[in-house]
């Protein structure tokens, strides 16, 4: 008879109700709101993702920027450069008519139809 003591009673679980007592914290609780969670973003993702998006539009304004500047530069650098063939061409040019108008027998005519003489103490060559 020992195993008496050990013994509980049997309790039908469909026939269980809570404890007035237990109803009433049940009852607390309910009056108490929840906390929920909205979903979506937080106020610090939005301040990163609004400073993120800013940075990427600053730097993309800045690209455009620096692309329209290097164009203009190579434009600018395009022009410079057919100047400079020009001026060249129109260099050598000069130097041809140089060459031309300097000749020797080009140079006596002009002193035989203003009758100018030659004197050979006074002439000097000069070479490059």
């Amino acid at each position: 008879m020992m195993n008496d003591n050990l013994a509980r009673p049997l309790i039908d679980e469909t026939q269980h109700k809570p404890q007035p007592y237990a109803d009433q914290k049940y009852n607390q609780n309910k009056d108490i709101p929840e906390k929920t969670y909205k979903k979506g973003l937080t106020r610090i993702e939005m301040i990163v993702s609004s400073l993120f998006l800013s940075v990427l539009f600053i730097m993309a304004a800045g690209h455009i920027t620096l692309s329209m500047q290097v164009s203009t530069m190579n434009r600018s650098i395009q022009d410079i450069k057919t100047e400079s063939s020009l001026m060249q061409v129109e260099n050598t040019n000069y130097e041809q008519n140089v060459q031309e108008l300097s000749r020797y027998d080009r140079v006596y005519s002009i002193a035989k139809k203003n009758e100018l003489k030659m004197n050979e103490e006074q002439i000097r060559n000069v070479f490059k």
